[in-house]
């Protein structure tokens, strides 16, 4: 079963990290959440404690599956869903597949790229399924650390940055490539939310990864952040979760 936590009172609220970094990602907003929901933020497959996804399974799949048996082993009926980065994608499968099992949904700094970024992941895959120590050394040491202060905090300086290079470093490098190879056309494909589920995306004007829509409708919000919005902007998150949820 996943490794999760739970913790603050209320309706059940999952919460799905993003790449590599673990539940630890929400560590400043659930504090602003903790008095209206009953939050239970996973780690998925293959992420920290929780065990590794099967390799004859794509990796979507199995983590909708392995989180639809800890929400039975729950006896939660249904619950809102809060996903954030790659997470996003997980998500967006489950309530493809489970729609019946979730209230309303977020989707935070999603992993919804421009066709040329997605070109360039695709690439650089395509690369590593032959060289893949390659991929393993772009993974690992100084890149990894540069990519994520680039990415996640636009080059400024943040303490945040350690704790986001010992986590990534620290899991399964096959699983950090799933997670990448799972990106439904490597990140830019639209999303495709079931129209009976209330849902809205939150993206971050300074977000350097994800597509952020120039004409933003009802149920795009757009704040000021960086792809590391749940620990570098946890007010303007927290304020846009809650009046949606609530």
């Amino acid at each position: 079963m996943l490794n999760y936590r739970m913790d603050g009172e209320g309706p059940p609220l999952l919460l799905l990290h993003g790449f590599g970094i673990s539940f630890n990602i929400w560590t400043e907003l659930t504090p602003r959440l903790r008095g209206h929901f009953k939050m239970v933020t996973v780690e998925l497959p293959g992420i920290g404690l929780s065990p590794l996804p099967p390799l004859s399974e794509p990796y979507l799949a199995a983590a909708v599956d392995a989180l639809d048996s800890l929400r039975d082993s729950l006896a939660i009926p249904r619950w809102r869903v809060l996903s954030y980065s790659s997470g996003t994608r997980v998500a967006e499968a489950y309530l493809q597949s489970r729609p019946e099992r979730v209230e309303r949904a977020i989707f935070l700094a999603p992993a919804y790229t421009s066709k040329h970024k997605a070109f360039g992941l695709r690439v650089a895959s395509m690369i590593d399924e032959r060289f893949p120590q390659l991929g393993n050394w772009v993974l690992s040491g100084w890149r990894i650390r540069f990519l994520i202060r680039l990415l996640g905090f636009n080059l400024r300086r943040d303490p945040h940055v350690p704790a986001w290079f010992d986590e990534i470093t620290s899991q399964p490098v096959n699983v950090l490539k799933a997670t990448l190879r799972s990106l439904p056309e490597f990140g830019a494909r639209p999303f495709a939310v079931p129209p009976e589920i209330p849902s809205i995306f939150i993206w971050g004007r300074e977000d350097l990864i994800t597509a952020t829509p120039r004409h933003p409708s009802a149920r795009h919000v757009l704040i000021h952040a960086t792809h590391a919005a749940p620990q570098t902007s946890p007010c303007e998150v927290g304020e846009v979760v809650l009046g949606f949820l609530q």
